[in-house]
């Protein structure tokens, strides 16, 4: 279990389980049909890519985001709330999951070929240490794959805002593959398919989409 130090107050993770157990009362099991075009298309790679590699996905969610990477080495969803969630999926995925916090995983260095973050750095606490941590769990030669709302404000399941200069934060360890800014459309995934290029020369208030393609070096 990871460090306590790194806990929300609790009432972040009951809003983040009581939306999550609220679409199963809604809607039934929980649907993951969508994740493969997630980490394929919208990351310009096919399926392949992901055969006989070890993937962490922080901030999974309780879907079973690495259900379709059925031909990689390990496949990990990383999210505090990971334990919790078994009582929402009834213990039906192949993936592992991990109820560590972002700030501390407990993963040796360099365990992973490839770490995803789909829209979950800013919900972090201490993204400066989570940053740290990503590059640490990452091989040499290894991949950061990262798509994030861009937003000026804290939001309450979303404290810690993602500026356009997030890939900086990353140089020291990595070199940026491919870095690509879009308008904000309805969702991440949905603003990456429609990719419209983000103005950065006009006025705007609405929120972004930083999508990052990262190597370790």
């Amino acid at each position: 279990m990871a460090n306590q130090e790194y806990k929300n107050p609790i009432s972040k993770y009951v809003h983040e389980y009581m939306y999550w157990r609220k679409q199963v009362d809604n809607y039934g099991p929980l649907k993951n049909d969508h994740y493969e075009e997630i980490f394929t298309t919208l990351f310009e790679v096919e399926k392949s890519f992901y055969d006989d590699l070890k993937i962490l996905d922080m901030g999974c969610g309780p879907r079973g985001s690495l259900e379709w990477a059925d031909n990689a080495a390990q496949r990990v969803g990383l999210d505090p709330l990971a334990e919790a969630y078994q009582f929402l999926i009834n213990g039906s995925h192949a993936m592992e999951y991990t109820p560590d916090f972002a700030e501390s995983i407990s993963f040796d260095d360099n365990h992973f070929d490839i770490l995803t973050s789909i829209n979950s750095l800013d919900h972090v606490d201490k993204s400066d240490e989570v940053i740290a941590e990503m590059k640490r769990v990452v091989k040499p030669g290894g991949y950061l794959f990262i798509t994030v709302e861009v937003c000026q404000h804290k939001k309450y399941c979303e404290p810690s805002p993602v500026n356009w200069k997030l890939a900086q934060k990353f140089t020291d360890a990595c070199d940026i593959i491919d870095e690509k800014h879009y308008t904000y459309e309805n969702g991440v995934a949905n603003s990456i398919k429609a990719a419209t290029p983000y103005n950065h020369d006009a006025p705007q208030t609405e929120s972004g989409v930083l999508r990052l393609k990262l190597k370790m070096r």
